[in-house]
């Protein structure tokens, strides 16, 4: 049965997990710099230049996701099950992310397989995030008072599909890697002509279903 406590748990203990997630990525950086002895500062920070892109690129990847998801449970009162469920889920693809992470500095860059998995671990946590708001949607007993619709749910949808994309191009031209995601940008722009086809369908359902209940009493 839902909650409030038990949603009070599964924020914290995400709120927990998400930042022990985002605190390792610094740690080969830390492991590199402990390592630099007598050596030259500057031409330490040289040599890690790639180490430090995606870093900053990983970090902005868990604090965009949180933020996503802190604006999703702002919107519930309660959790059930299936929403834990998901939630969990969630948590997997973002420790995850540093194991990606850890695969493109080693491979002295984002290439290959590398790439590939940090976006696919990318693509796996913006479709869970659907899949949470496409759930509440059919259960908005779970929302707060006064919620009547989910904040973001075009834009999750958007982002799944820019998210492919993005893959697609990376595996075909390796060269651009880690670039594609910057797709991810034009987000925005797609949000309004997305609503405006989604209402303009939701009206053509609606005047086909009444046409037919008409249809249907007067014979």
């Amino acid at each position: 049965m839902a909650t409030s406590r038990g949603f009070d748990r599964v924020v914290n203990f995400s709120d927990a997990v998400v930042a022990i997630a985002i605190t390792i990525l610094v740690l080969p950086l830390v492991d590199e710099a402990s390592s630099i002895g007598h050596g030259d500062v500057n031409h330490f920070l040289a040599g890690i230049g790639a180490q430090v892109y995606v870093f900053v690129l990983s970090f902005a990847v868990i604090a965009y996701y949180w933020f996503l998801h802190h604006t999703f449970f702002e919107q519930l009162q309660q959790v059930d099950r299936r929403i834990m469920l998901l939630n969990t889920l969630w948590l997997f693809g973002i420790v995850f992310i540093p194991f990606p992470t850890a695969l493109i500095v080693d491979s002295n860059g984002p290439a290959g397989w590398a790439t590939t998995i940090y976006m696919g671990t990318m693509l796996f946590l913006a479709i869970i995030q659907l899949a949470m708001k496409v759930y509440i949607q059919k259960h908005k007993d779970l929302l707060t008072p006064g919620t009547s619709y989910i904040r973001g749910y075009i834009g999750s949808q958007i982002i799944v599909v820019l998210l492919v994309i993005a893959i697609v191009i990376a595996t075909v031209f390796p060269n651009i890697g880690l670039w594609a995601l910057m797709l991810l940008w034009t987000t925005p722009v797609f949000v309004k002509p997305v609503k405006k086809l989604q209402r303009s369908a939701k009206d053509v359902h609606t005047h086909l279903f009444r046409t037919d209940k008409i249809s249907k009493l007067s014979s």
